[in-house]
């Protein structure tokens, strides 16, 4: 499934106000070459070389264990609300389908890695100080290698993604742009985390993604289902006719109908999550990359962070053609009516940036 444009218009609502404060100071040539930097995640490992807590990547934690993205929510009780969301997404949300060819990348940097100056219409995030800040992108910089690696790299009229872990630090540079002009210039936005800390942007914010969140923690690694275990819940992508109008949950920042957009009152919010049933029969399923998935559904759940433009809803892979798509696609035999709502705490706003 083709990322969606609509996802522009978040941004620019966002970076219409907010905190001013420093970009990270770095230099401005190429570093080393980064052909390889998308391959060496490491998801899985534990740092230290004892068992891991969480998952990582680069020998960074993506992001802490309370993150809301790392939190084991298959014993917490049913939202309230649960019935009610499911027949609305039942209505309104389409099918659930894996979106391939599973275009999204991290590239994994060393702390050498030099910054190079990015063109983007926005910068902000959180600095070395863990301070939120925000300009208009003018001296903005990031880690990015020779050789980078990101979504639809070759494919014009379409959206694109970047995500670059520096290790040392953690942080996480993450880039949205439709249709940029090279790996470093035409960007909408820059986007800094630290995978330290559990961050929120301000109320109203959208990100790389329209919700708020970071893209990386809710994509579905190579890495991690070929080792048999994903540690966080994973983003679902659902159509705007199905996303709350003026509510959302965190980790997200905004509501769907911030600034005006048609979305429904009745929506699943941005940020809200759900939960694969514990008896959902998987006897149809073989292979095992589906149901790596699957286990981490009913562990970890699902989060709803955008608009699809569509009348599907899909989960985002990662790597390129290293996935079996044949294997992944048997989630197509996921309904709504295989999931429910954990409780969760909805933030009631207007704000439009």
């Amino acid at each position: 499934m083709q990322a969606r444009r609509l996802l522009l218009s978040w941004i620019v609502f966002a970076i219409g106000c907010g905190s001013s404060g420093a970009t990270e100071d770095a230099g401005s040539t190429d570093g080393a070459a980064g052909s390889d930097a998308a391959k060496d995640a490491a998801w899985l490992d534990g740092g230290d070389g004892g068992a891991p807590s969480g998952p990582t990547v680069g020998g960074c934690p993506m992001f802490p264990p309370d993150y809301p993205y790392n939190q084991d929510i298959s014993q917490a009780p049913l939202d309230p609300q649960s019935a009610t969301y499911i027949a609305n997404l039942k209505a309104r949300a389409g099918a659930i389908v894996a979106e391939y060819p599973g275009d999204e990348y991290v590239n994994v940097v060393p702390s050498s890695q030099a910054f190079v100056p990015v063109g983007t219409t926005a910068a902000f995030g959180f600095d070395t100080s863990d301070a939120f800040f925000y300009d208009g992108g003018s001296g903005a910089t990031a880690p990015i290698p020779n050789g980078v690696m990101y979504e639809n790299m070759t494919n014009p009229n379409s959206d694109h993604h970047m995500m670059i872990v520096e290790q040392g630090s953690c942080r996480l540079f993450e880039l949205y742009g439709w249709n940029p002009s090279s790996a470093t210039s035409g960007w909408s936005a820059l986007v800094t985390w630290n995978l330290t800390k559990n961050e929120q942007l301000p109320d109203g914010w959208g990100s790389t993604t329209a919700a708020g969140t970071p893209l990386l923690p809710g994509v579905i690694w190579y890495d991690e289902v070929a080792a048999g275990e994903i540690r966080h819940a994973v983003d679902i992508v659902i159509p705007g006719a199905a996303i709350g109008q003026y509510e959302y949950v965190e980790p997200a920042a905004r509501s769907g109908g911030a600034c005006g957009s048609p979305y429904p009152a009745d929506g699943f919010p941005y940020g809200g999550r759900l939960r694969l049933k514990a008896g959902y029969d998987t006897s149809a399923y073989t292979g095992k990359q589906a149901l790596v998935v699957v286990a981490a559904l009913q562990k970890y759940g699902m989060i709803n962070t955008d608009d699809s433009g569509e009348t599907r809803s899909s989960f985002r892979l990662g790597d390129g053609s290293k996935l079996d798509q044949a294997d992944l696609a048997q989630l197509g035999k996921l309904t709504w009516d295989d999931f429910e709502v954990p409780a969760m705490t909805v933030v009631q706003s207007k704000a439009c940036n």
